[in-house]
C-alpha cells in the first residue's frame, strides 16, 4: 500500500494520486521527488526544452480528509450520505485533473485538480484514526453513527507541486441541526520538507459564516 507523506497527512488521497500518475513504474510511492541542488524554475516562467509533458484526465476519483485543529473540526471531502453501499470507491468524488511534467534535469511537476460539485461533511473533533487510512470496518461505522455538523456540495481546487500543496474548497453548506445556510471556505496548505519525504502543514483553516448573519 502506498505510504503517505506524513502519518497524519490530511491530503493523503491526492498526494498518492500525484505519485501514481508521475512515477515511472512499479508500486507508486507518495514521496516528493528529490529536490535539486540548483534553483528550480516553474515551467511557466522558464520553459524547458523540449516542452513540458501535459496530461489531462476527467473523472479521477478523490477523497480527502482534512482537520482544523484550532477550530476542533474535521471534514470528509467525498460522499458519505445516502450511499447504497459504503466502499472505498463509493466515498470518492470525480474531479478533473491536469498533470504537467518538465522533461528536463529539474524534472519539475505540477498537478491541478478541479471540480464544481464535490461533497463535504464537517464533524466535531480532530481524530482521523477511523478515517485514514481507509478501512471499511472503521470508516463506514463512523459516517453512519457520528453526528454531522454541516454538509453541502462545493467547489474544489488543488495545486500540487514538488515543493508545496494548496487545497481550497468553497461554497454553501447547511447546518444539519436546523437547516441554516452557511458560506464555507477551507484552505489547506502544506510544504514538503526537503530530502526527508515528510511534510509540514502551514495553513489549516475551516471557515463558516452564516448567510444573513443570524446566530
Amino acid at each position: 500500500m502506498p505510504r503517505p507523506f506524513h502519518r497524519q497527512s490530511p491530503w493523503y488521497g491526492a498526494a498518492t494520486l500525484l505519485a501514481a500518475l508521475l512515477s515511472g513504474c512499479g508500486e507508486p510511492q507518495a514521496t516528493p521527488s528529490t529536490f535539486p541542488t540548483t534553483p528550480a524554475f516553474d515551467f511557466a516562467d522558464n520553459p524547458s526544452s523540449p516542452s513540458p509533458i501535459i496530461v489531462r484526465i476527467d473523472g479521477v476519483p478523490i477523497r480527502v480528509i482534512t482537520v482544523d485543529a484550532s477550530a476542533g473540526l474535521l471534514a470528509i471531502h467525498g460522499p458519505v450520505s445516502n450511499l447504497a453501499v459504503c466502499t472505498n470507491a463509493s466515498t470518492r468524488d470525480p474531479v478533473d485533473l491536469q498533470g504537467i511534467r518538465t522533461p528536463s534535469d529539474v524534472q519539475g511537476t505540477e498537478l491541478l485538480l478541479r471540480a464544481t460539485d464535490t461533497h463535504v461533511t464537517i464533524y466535531a473533533g480532530i481524530d482521523i484514526s477511523q478515517l485514514f487510512p481507509f478501512d471499511a470496518s472503521k470508516f463506514c461505522p463512523f459516517i453512519q453513527n457520528t453526528p454531522k455538523l454541516y454538509e453541502g456540495v462545493v467547489q474544489y481546487t488543488v495545486n500540487l507541486g514538488d515543493a508545496s500543496a494548496a487545497f481550497r474548497w468553497e461554497g454553501p453548506v447547511t447546518r444539519v441541526s436546523d437547516g441554516a445556510l452557511f458560506h464555507y471556505a477551507e484552505d489547506q496548505q502544506t510544504v514538503f520538507q526537503q530530502g526527508t519525504g515528510n511534510s509540514k502543514s502551514v495553513v489549516s483553516a475551516i471557515r463558516l459564516q452564516q448567510v444573513g448573519g443570524h446566530p
